[in-house]
């Protein structure tokens, strides 16, 4: 049984609990951090502010993928400064210590050519990274679930439509002036489509919407009609993570929580390798783009009055928002907070 009202006002905007959820909840969690083509070859890596932990992921000598903190051992410079290139060996740009693909610390500084120093142990933090969907994924726990069991049922519902052909097509980004929980509460229910989307409700049978929540996860299914050949399904896995389907392609979508009342929207648009860009950009990929900016023009306005002192707290409609109310629910049990 799901709650009936929403979380109060104060968790949108309160510093302690934004410290609470990166602590109980991003560095538990797998999160996306970037996709598969950009660590096509041996030497390639991306780099990445994660929760306000800066990380690298890369592919090394042996093909294998490698994640660790961006932290040099010797005086916590960041060892890569460029956001994505290829390199042979990892050197610091502050005393020039020098890590291969693997972390290892490979040539010890002269500074300590006579103390009593171990190389061996000063390899560079490791962290867990896994691949799925064409996607990098890390987790900053020490334990994490395999990535398989984490994603659960969801899993299943995105290889329902995605295609390993698939090709990446671009990426948008939006920096919002809303806590990430807000915008999530927006994505976890469909009762505000009529209302706030025109084109996309001119789509679907706002009358046959469904949504299943289970296993962390929402899947939302909201049958197209005849003449639409743009929505599909659409889901969300705690806490973070979504995807939704647009015709002839699939849009993989993250919410970073960046501070208590902001947060950053990144939109990765993936389609057929046999539809040229043109042709997916002015269709899907403007379609996209539509929904997208209709949502934002809203939540930064529902975030102000969050933190305004007036409201505290609404009722949640058991029918259209189990979403939302799924999601408080998951949030609570996470702080401990029940």
């Amino acid at each position: 049984m799901f709650r009936k009202k929403s979380l109060e006002s104060h968790h949108y905007y309160d510093e302690k609990i934004f410290t609470q959820e990166i602590e109980h909840i991003f560095k538990k969690e797998w999160l996306w951090i970037g996709r598969s083509d950009q660590l096509k070859n041996r030497g390639d890596f991306i780099t990445a502010d994660v929760i306000h932990f800066p990380i690298i992921a890369l592919r090394d000598n042996n093909d294998q993928l490698r994640g660790f903190h961006n932290v040099c051992r010797h005086r916590a410079s960041k060892v890569l400064l460029r956001s994505s290139g290829n390199c042979k060996h990892i050197v610091c740009p502050y005393h020039g210590w020098r890590y291969n693909l693997k972390g290892e610390l490979s040539n010890p500084s002269k500074f300590f050519g006579s103390d009593d120093f171990d190389h061996k142990i000063h390899s560079l933090f490791p962290i867990h990274v896994q691949e799925k969907f064409g996607l990098i994924f890390i987790s900053l726990n020490k334990q994490p679930k395999f990535l398989d069991e984490w994603l659960g049922p969801f899993e299943q519902v995105i290889n329902n439509h995605y295609d390993s052909e698939f090709i990446f097509h671009n990426e948008l980004k939006f920096d919002v002036h809303a806590n990430w929980k807000t915008y999530v509460d927006n994505y976890q229910e469909g009762y505000h489509i009529p209302i706030v989307h025109p084109q996309l409700n001119k789509d679907v049978i706002w009358e046959e919407y469904e949504l299943n929540n289970t296993n962390e996860c929402s899947i939302h299914k909201v049958p197209e009609k005849a003449s639409s050949s743009q929505p599909g399904s659409f889901g969300w896995h705690f806490p973070n993570f979504i995807f939704n389907t647009y015709g002839r392609g699939i849009v993989f979508q993250r919410i970073e929580p960046v501070k208590p009342k902001w947060c950053r929207v990144i939109y990765n648009l993936f389609r057929s390798p046999d539809i040229a860009y043109d042709d997916f950009e002015n269709k899907e990929g403007k379609y996209q783009l539509e929904v997208s900016i209709e949502d934002q023009k809203l939540i930064p306005d529902i975030q102000q009055n969050l933190q305004a002192g007036i409201y505290t707290s609404g009722p949640l409609s058991t029918k259209y928002e189990t979403g939302v109310a799924y999601f408080h629910d998951l949030i609570i049990h996470k702080l401990n907070m029940e």
